[in-house]
């Protein structure tokens, strides 16, 4: 009986010891045991229990760690395992082997939008890049147009400037030649005066009847030029007329120039507050470092 109860004694410590997660622990024969066969073959059937919980546990959880971490290739081994435990072990294995199948997918997923980042980025950035250069193109442009209709509408307003002095110039030309034709009438009537009486003076007035024909010629080539010259006055003070129509036509083609030129720089540039309908509006070079600096954090967002 002494035997028995160490027996039994030594081998609840042992199953004490394993139910608190020391599986290391073995029953152990006592002095006397060794002689009774029931009692031997009931320690090795404790301790073989033993030993394959042991090994279940022991590969079970190295098999999960290493799929924690991401490390598929240890699989639990079946060679010991009976039973419950062999069938525990391939479900382990074979979800093992389905976290490695979605492990595989995720990767597959994840190299997929990488490259779908860097596909995408490429395009964003290249056509940020041409909004960007379209956008200084424009405003060198729209630079160039506001230097070129300044200098054009200076150069209208001078040439209307002028074009009124000539107006003005031909109106005085005009009251000369009318002088002109006042005095050379004057002329041809105190020469047809100085004719008739050189005719009354007879001989003694041959002289001077020579001197008032010559005084009329005169006086009618100078009515025939002043009527040529007011002629031509005339011609240039309407084309002046047109002239001056012409220009102001030009200068409010200018104006409307300087307007859209100045629409495309609040455009390009986003200085214009408000757009059309009241709504905020942003320039095509603040658009396109939006883009970018937008883009560029979604895209680190996706690559995560």
């Amino acid at each position: 009986m002494a035997v028995y109860r160490a027996f039994v004694q030594q081998l609840t410590e042992a199953c004490d010891a394993a139910a608190r997660g020391d599986l290391e622990a073995r029953s152990r024969p006592v002095p006397g045991s060794d002689g009774v066969p029931e009692l031997v073959a009931l320690q090795h059937s404790v301790n073989r229990a033993l030993d394959v919980s042991d090994a279940f546990i022991r590969e079970s959880s190295a098999a999960l760690t290493s799929a924690a971490e991401g490390r598929f290739h240890r699989q639990v081994l079946l060679t010991g395992l009976p039973g419950a435990y062999r069938q525990s072990a391939s479900d382990i294995n074979a979800a093992r082997d389905a976290m490695r199948c979605s492990a595989d997918r995720v990767v597959e997923a994840r190299d997929s939008r990488l490259r779908l980042a860097d596909e995408f980025e490429s395009v964003v950035l290249a056509m940020s890049e041409g909004v960007a250069t379209a956008a200084t193109e424009l405003s060198a442009s729209a630079a160039g147009l506001t230097g070129a209709a300044t200098a054009a509408s200076t150069e209208v307003e001078r040439a209307r400037d002028s074009i009124t002095s000539l107006g003005r110039s031909s109106t005085e030309i005009q009251q000369v030649i009318a002088l002109i034709d006042t005095v050379a009438d004057q002329t041809r009537l105190l020469a047809l005066n100085a004719t008739i009486e050189a005719a009354r003076a007879g001989e003694a007035g041959k002289g001077f009847a020579v001197v008032a024909s010559e005084v009329k010629d005169l006086a009618d080539q100078t009515a025939r030029a002043t009527e040529r010259v007011t002629t031509q006055v005339e011609s240039v003070r309407a084309a002046c007329d047109d002239v001056a129509t012409v220009m102001s036509n030009v200068g409010n083609t200018v104006t409307e120039m300087n307007g859209l030129v100045d629409g495309i720089a609040a455009a390009v540039d986003g200085s214009a507050s408000l757009g059309p309908a009241g709504s905020d509006t942003t320039g095509l070079s603040q658009m396109a470092e939006k883009l970018r600096s937008q883009m560029t954090g979604f895209l680190g967002e996706m690559r995560g």
